[in-house]
């Protein structure tokens, strides 16, 4: 494809295409969001099993007390953060 920066033309026509060509981008990834599904973004897409879903769930329901190490993970970042 030519440069749009070296085609001769006015500036107005120049951002024109390239709205039409980002406009165009953006229509073919949710077309192949459509097909593919999440993986169309690079995004890996994760199958759980029954029980394991039953476990994901149970553990965001009721979580386990944080282990010494996540505490002191967690007082590390905040002292990052300041």
């Amino acid at each position: 494809m030519r440069s749009l920066v070296k085609t001769p033309g006015s500036t107005e026509t120049k951002l024109k295409w390239y709205a039409y060509l980002f406009l165009l981008e953006e229509f073919i990834a949710e077309a192949d969001a459509m097909i593919d599904g999440p993986s169309a973004f690079g995004n890996p897409v994760l199958r759980l099993s029954e029980g394991d879903w039953e476990m994901v769930i149970d553990t965001m329901l009721n979580p386990p007390e944080p282990s010494e190490s996540l505490i002191a993970l967690v007082k590390e970042c905040r002292a990052f953060q300041k």
